[in-house]
């Protein structure tokens, strides 16, 4: 019987990542604490996308590096600065993201780095976000085909490998029989999917569809390079079958061409507000996100400005904002015309403000809607938290998990709609 504490940082698949280890450690007479001086080893599933985010994983390294218990940092980190992990902890294991049931080779015997990198399996039981019992994750690739001059992410993770579909519809079915209601399909660039095996996006989402019963399918993240090429067969599958939430995640950076070309990004903001126009005719009410990332280097206050002027003419639902900052590896730590740190901090300030209000008046249309919810999870506060086929979220003051309700829209705030359930629906629903 071991103790052990895990820690995740990042993004889905990350999380994903971390719960996998979790599991494996429980099988194997690992008992988890919530305590890291009571640990006999420390996990740390560690993200390196941005600057503050290695900053914070490194604190914690560092503050495990003052208990007794072995520390070991997978994740994105150990590849992309290991330095700077050695430095917080010397006696640190880094291991290679990703790493599955090879967990049981450090735990709580230490071996020498240097393991041979081969991507894991998918977890052998679904992997849930924690704290949330009805969502599952399910990651569907590793890497991606892009080479953006910013993301060291890319140095982790490496070129693009796919999950074998029967693989990930095995893995789907799994998790809907143990209580999943939603499931979170998550990958570096989800658009990509199979183009190293002969599949596609679309043909997964089917066949993961043909599975009967009522939930929720999320598609994570992607390039639109990529979804170009795919979107009019993923609207068609939205539109046939609510079970996949209206709702994608497609980051456009930058609203300026000149420094779209300068990340490598492979579009043009053209192309960009085409697919958002495409989008929004086949499906008004979809909630769309992007990422921003203010002051990359040689940004001027005009390239800016066609940013600002992109974000309100595509009226985004969700907008992440991020400062550039260098990271370890990539091609843009070394361009020239830097900005300045406070021109940063203003434009980012600026933009959020702006953002703000593209959610406040987007979520005030919602007011007065009258339509079906997922019961998905209870807050803090003892409210319950839904969605609809959109990707709203909803705050209820009653509900059971997993339920499927009617309610009303009475009010909204900037973040969130607030509803009153006007009657239950049957677990079991016809499409």
């Amino acid at each position: 019987m071991f103790r052990f504490y895990l820690k995740s940082y990042g993004c889905t698949q990350n999380q994903a990542e971390g719960e996998n280890i979790r599991q494996i450690l429980l099988q194997s007479n690992g008992s988890e604490v919530d305590d890291i001086y009571q640990a006999d080893v420390i996990i740390i599933c560690s993200c390196a996308v941005k600057s503050p985010t290695e900053d914070k994983v490194i604190q914690f390294i560092y503050k495990s590096s003052m208990t007794d218990a072995d520390v070991i940092v997978t994740g994105c980190l150990p590849k992309i600065n290991p330095d700077r992990i050695k430095k917080a902890c010397p006696d640190a294991i880094l291991t290679p993201p990703n790493i599955g049931k090879s967990i049981l080779k450090y735990v709580p015997l230490q071996i020498p780095n240097g393991e041979i990198y081969q991507m894991a399996r998918l977890p052998e039981k679904p992997a849930f976000v924690p704290n949330r019992p009805l969502t599952a994750i399910m990651p569907i690739s590793q890497g991606c085909l892009g080479s953006c001059t910013y993301c060291a992410v890319k140095y982790a993770r490496g070129w693009l490998t796919s999950y074998p579909i029967d693989i990930l519809v095995e893995y789907a079915k799994k998790a809907f029989d143990v209580g999943a209601k939603e499931l979170y399909v998550t990958a570096q660039d989800t658009a990509v999917y199979g183009q190293d095996n002969c599949v596609t996006l679309q043909e997964l989402i089917s066949r993961l569809l043909e599975n009967e019963g009522d939930f929720q399918i999320r598609i994570g993240m992607m390039n639109p390079k990529y979804v170009i090429t795919i979107i009019d067969d993923l609207l068609d599958i939205m539109e046939k079958d609510e079970r996949v939430y209206r709702f994608l995640h497609i980051p456009v950076q930058s609203g300026s061409n000149r420094i779209l070309e300068s990340m490598k990004r492979g579009y043009s903001i053209e192309d960009f507000n085409k697919l958002v126009k495409k989008i929004r005719i086949r499906i008004p009410r979809i909630t769309l996100a992007t990422d921003v990332i203010v002051g990359f280097p040689g940004e001027t206050e005009y390239d800016f400005e066609l940013t600002v002027t992109n974000l309100e003419k595509n009226n985004f639902d969700i907008v992440n904002i991020s400062k550039y900052g260098d990271r370890p590896l990539t091609a843009s730590s070394k361009f020239p015309n830097k900005i300045p740190s406070e021109i940063k901090k203003e434009r980012s300030r600026f933009l959020s403000e702006k953002v703000k209000l593209l959610q406040e008046t987007n979520n005030k249309e919602w007011e007065g809607w009258r339509g079906k919810v997922l019961v998905v999870k209870e807050t803090k506060e003892g409210k319950m938290f839904a969605r609809n086929t959109y990707y709203k979220p909803i705050i209820l003051p009653k509900g059971n998990l997993g339920e499927r309700v009617e309610v009303e829209i009475k009010e909204c705030s900037r973040n969130a709609l607030f509803g009153e359930i006007v009657e239950s629906i049957a677990q079991e629903i016809t499409l």
